[in-house]
């Protein structure tokens, strides 16, 4: 018969008893989405039954990553486009792979928390790609001290320009460093991992001529996977072997510096449920993409600044 602890619950499900009514009501509800409860009303008698319910499928709202591009250009802007940058984000932390754009305004005009920024990560030191990051640190140093985020960039060189920069633009000791904004060396391999997102770094051979180090990023929260190529080397498209043996949810890959028919071939092998093509160069690389979009195994989707995935 009916538990008194069970009151509230009916309650709280907003049902109404009519308890003097002789009448048959069947309904159900779940507590914690485990079990659930049967109640019958039966000639003013109130039955509960229970039973195991299968596992509840999570909130997915509370487990997915949103990618939002803030610039999708290739090595120079664009009338509608900025140079590469893309934001990450999960429900408590923003993550931001490149600055070839104006960071910081974008941020603003995308309505984001800037103080929910964790950490940049920069793919590697061309100008496309970097030239931004210089406005994003200043402004976090002086005016938005609520800020707190860690710059992971690839040289120490770049370490060192950033450090001159800001030494020169605020003029003040007091400003940078400081333990808000922390400058660390890019390195292979886990790099980053906050309890909510997980980034791992994978290197290609863009800058090898020259003796240079450049980064591909996997990015791993609450089940989701997300690669993004940054630069690739021209002549082996070398985005990272496990694209072709591990599954991800999201790969974003540039396409200028190899015709966008051999990277569509390569394609054909990569194990991904979709795949984001950005600084597309020259245009009509876009053209012979989606034409080869009837033979790859995904579907594909073209970014432009401002467009957001939830993945």
């Amino acid at each position: 018969k009916f538990n008194p602890l069970f009151a509230g619950m009916i309650k709280n499900h907003g049902k109404t008893i009519l308890s003097k009514q002789s009448i048959h009501f069947l309904t159900c509800c779940r507590v914690n989405g485990l079990l659930q409860y049967y109640y019958k009303i039966i000639g003013g008698t109130i039955w509960l039954h229970r039973k195991v319910a299968p596992m509840a499928c999570p909130d997915r709202r509370k487990s997915h990553m949103k990618l939002t591009f803030l610039g999708t250009s290739h090595g120079v802007p664009a009338a509608d486009r900025y140079c590469q940058s893309i934001l990450a984000q999960t429900e408590n932390g923003g993550y931001i792979i490149d600055a070839g754009a104006p960071v910081f305004d974008c941020l603003l005009r995308q309505n984001v928390d800037i103080n929910k920024i964790r950490a940049v990560f920069i793919t590697h030191m061309h100008g496309d790609h970097v030239d931004c990051l210089f406005g994003l640190i200043g402004i976090a140093c002086w005016y938005y001290t609520d800020m707190r985020f860690d710059v992971f960039l690839p040289e120490q060189k770049g370490i060192d320009a950033v450090t001159a920069f800001l030494e020169a633009t605020l003029g003040d000791p007091a400003l940078f460093p400081n333990d808000r904004v922390r400058l660390r060396l890019m390195k292979e391999g886990e790099v980053y991992q906050d309890g909510e997102m997980k980034v791992t770094a994978f290197p290609t051979g863009h800058l090898r001529a020259q003796g240079r180090p450049a980064y591909g990023y996997l990015l791993e929260s609450g089940g989701k996977r997300v690669y993004i190529s940054g630069d690739l080397n021209g002549e082996t498209i070398d985005y990272p072997a496990f694209l072709e043996e591990e599954p991800v949810d999201a790969f974003v890959v540039e396409c200028a510096h190899f015709p966008a028919e051999r990277l569509a071939e390569r394609l054909l092998s990569c194990k991904a449920e979709k795949v984001l093509p950005v600084h597309v160069w020259p245009l009509d690389k876009y053209d012979i993409l989606k034409q080869a979009e009837s033979t790859l195994p995904f579907p594909m989707a073209y970014p432009a600044d401002g467009d957001s995935y939830v993945i």
